[in-house]
């Protein structure tokens, strides 16, 4: 066991005084939930002039289960905290719960303002990423509820953090907005014995849960590098842009207020009433389905006056309702001094172990519309005016807040005397897929011409290939073939009509999903009803059979005279592992294998992807044959769809695991490639699902640093994925981040 240590801290960061209402309010862009440390983020926060840190519990022996934890407070000297010094003098590990945070406060407040020894990245570890790639929640008192350990996070740490941490409210009864531990000395002894609970109950769960392998320890050592590094942003573009947003906020919300006599466009029950009142009835007030209701009424030949102001009411929602604008109060209020936003990413933040985001979160910026340098710069040099009337001016046929969203991603930078440089994978999934499965007609497609999404639909409905390449070549553009004559690539021209199709099936059946999961990637717009959906479906599966094998199952020649039992694919294999403990059970380069009550699914990498206490009871889903079988297992739910964040029972088949183990090893393979770049000197600021962004001064992009240089690092493909086509490709450098041509 790791020594170990917590802070806790106050600060006003990410909170408005309202001085008549005598109470703390969010900042603005922000809802009344979102205020202080979740709103600003870490490094602002602790740069805050409010910052404090209140108290460090320490226990550098916590084998002995709490006995030996010291214990500092504000106001007191440093004499409790000399242990702990000596041992990170000499290079000792120390470890926290999102021991980022307490690196952090120790590092960019303690060491400058208490003089107190540094510590290094290489010297932490964290008990929260060894939580999640275990399989277990991130927070600690989720992880310790579901994991039983003996000492509990204290519930009662939210309430004492009110008290001391956070700035509350002006009362008779309290008459002030911060308290004093001398002001409340029971409540503050309780959040003593709180901070010290902590890290005993921290240590628990650690000891629970397995350390990182070495290659993971790694890469959790470049999270915290990129997470430190940051990257660049535009302040004043946000501050210009944020200037238009509310303009348009505030006129096109009083014209909605206006016209449906006083309701918001944020009160969405009462607007469904009120257009239903107009004839307008609403199933839901869902984005999807005023979209919908807006492009129908849109497009009628004629409206009454009452139908009118419903379309109007619709388009006014549809212009504020922009999830992607309200990131940009996020980038504003997590901006550092220095100009730069930290602590964007999160590992392990899925169960295959796919990086996960935190405040603006890049990987999740809207595209936009236009893809070169010029349009986005043009267009920021119009929003610096901070006039709405002259953003609407000059883009008629946009909304200003589409303006701004197709600016949001430029608005991370390079720093001063920097350049970005960038490439992603193309397709990595698809191929990824492919390779494991053996789908060796993908595996073509992206070794020569790489159009996936054509030669997709061309099987599954019989139309050649060659018509798909003929229209791009009608329609400008130009096709480029190998000595062998094979296409190996076109550019310019416009796509087939027909791509579309293809493109939804590659995207939404991949992973075994039948029609509902298919109608969310858009089926209904290219088929009508379920019916033509299931026949959509069955082409694309008869036209991968070895991916459709890869899925596995328990029957063979289902629905047929000859159906018979049969365990084969991922599935197979699976409930194979389950029923007989201790067997492993590949399938092509994945294995299966239970150990303990956890089943274990190894990748190509040799990560593996656990799935707690799973079971087998009867399947009960229509058409299961008498012999098959439902497997389970336990697992933290973060999806809305199956209910609040808990530990549920859930479903385990031959389409999770496929997506598991391609999104698995996507990762794996991003990561080898992430490694292999930093080695090369290019530093990472930014990265999403297949890209990889990286900082470096101008001058060495002169002679040592280039769109090559970092592409030849992502392309060196780890061992087990040597011959995949797998490409890194079509590189930019530049000032501004974004999607470019």
């Amino acid at each position: 066991m790791i020594p170990t240590f917590d802070f806790e801290f106050r600060g006003d960061a990410g909170y408005v005084y309202d001085y008549a209402g005598r109470k703390w309010g969010p900042l603005p862009g922000f809802s009344k939930q979102k205020k202080g440390l979740p709103a600003v983020g870490l490094h602002a926060f602790v740069e805050h002039y409010s910052f404090r840190p209140l108290l460090l519990a320490y226990d550098l022996t916590p084998e002995l289960g709490g006995a030996t934890v010291k214990q500092w407070e504000l106001g007191q000297d440093f004499d409790v905290l000399q242990p702990l010094f000596a041992h990170l003098r000499a290079g000792g590990l120390i470890e926290g719960h999102y021991v980022a945070t307490e690196r952090v406060v120790w590092n960019r407040y303690c060491v400058p303002v208490y003089d107190w020894p540094p510590i290094t990245i290489e010297q932490t570890r964290c008990s929260s990423v060894k939580s999640r790639a275990a399989g277990y929640p991130s927070s600690l008192g989720d992880a310790t509820a579901v994991l039983k350990t003996p000492i509990q996070k204290d519930p009662e740490g939210k309430r004492l953090m009110k008290i001391f941490s956070m700035p509350h409210k002006w009362t008779k009864k309290i008459p002030r907005t911060h308290t004093q531990p001398r002001e409340a000395p029971e409540e503050w002894a309780r959040y003593k014995s709180y901070n010290v609970d902590d890290i005993v109950s921290a240590s628990q769960l650690s000891a629970r849960c397995p350390d990182l392998t070495p290659s993971e320890l790694r890469l959790w050592f470049l999270d915290q590098q990129i997470n430190d590094r940051g990257m660049a942003v535009d302040r004043k573009g946000v501050k210009d842009c944020i200037a238009v947003v509310n303009q348009a906020y505030a006129k096109y919300g009083a014209e909605h207020i206006a016209l449906t006599g006083g309701i918001k466009p944020t009160e969405l029950l009462q607007m469904k009433k009120w257009l239903a009142a107009r004839g307008v009835h609403m199933y839901d007030m869902t984005e999807k389905t005023i979209d919908e209701t807006a492009d129908k009424l849109g497009a009628a030949t004629s409206l009454s006056p009452e139908q009118a102001g419903a379309l109007r009411a619709l388009r006014i929602r549809q212009v504020l309702a922009s999830a992607s604008v309200k990131k940009l109060f996020a980038l504003d209020a997590m901006t550092a001094r220095d100009g730069r936003v930290r602590e964007m990413y999160m590992m392990h933040a899925t169960h295959h172990g796919r990086t996960g985001g935190y405040g603006p979160q890049p990987a999740n910026l809207y595209k936009g519309e236009w893809h070169t340098p010029e349009e986005v710069n043009a267009a920021l040099t119009v929003l610096a005016s901070r006039s709405l009337d002259t953003v609407e001016r000059a883009y008629p046929k946009l909304s200003a807040l589409d303006v701004v969203n197709n600016c949001l991603r430029s608005l991370f930078v390079a720093a001063p005397g920097h350049t970005l440089i960038s490439s992603d994978y193309s397709a990595i999934e698809g191929v990824v897929l492919a390779a494991l499965a053996g789908e060796s007609w993908v595996l073509e497609v992206f070794h020569t011409h790489g159009m996936i999404y054509e030669a997709q639909i061309a099987r599954m409905i019989g139309v050649p290939f060659e018509d798909f390449v003929k229209h791009r070549v009608d329609t400008g553009g130009t096709a480029t073939y190998g000595p062998d004559g094979k296409l190996i690539g076109i550019k310019g021209g416009k796509h087939h009509p027909l791509r579309q199709q293809g493109k939804l099936a590659v995207l939404s059946g991949g992973y075994a999903s039948w029609i509902n999961g298919w109608k969310k990637f858009g089926a209904d717009e290219y088929y009508d009803g379920d019916r033509e959906i299931k026949a959509a479906i069955m082409s694309y599966r008869n036209s991968v059979p070895a991916i459709v094998e890869f899925w596995g199952g328990q029957t063979r020649d289902k629905f047929r005279n000859s159906e018979r039992e049969e365990l084969y694919g991922l599935e197979g294999a699976a409930i194979a592992a389950v029923l007989k403990p201790g067997e492993c059970f590949r399938v092509g380069a994945i294995a299966l294998q239970m150990g303990g009550d956890t089943l274990y699914m190894q990748l190509p990498s040799g990560r593996t992807i656990p799935y707690h206490s799973p079971r087998l009871r009867p399947a009960t889903r229509d058409y299961a044959s008498p012999w098959e079988l439902a497997l389970t297992y336990e697992g933290w739910n973060s999806n809305p769809e199956k209910g609040p964040p808990a530990w549920i029972e859930m479903d385990l088949y031959g389409g999770v695991l496929t997506q598991n183990a391609t999104g698995g090893t996507a990762r794996d393979i991003q990561m080898h490639g992430m490694e292999n770049v930093t080695a090369a000197g290019y530093p990472i600021v930014m990265h999403t699902y297949d890209e990889t962004v990286a900082e470096v001064p101008l001058i060495e992009t002169l002679s040592a640093k280039s769109v090559a240089g970092l592409e030849q690092g992502l392309n060196d493909l780890p061992a087990y994925a040597k011959g995949w086509p797998i490409f890194a490709k079509g590189g930019w450098l530049g000032p501004r981040y974004g999607k470019w041509d």
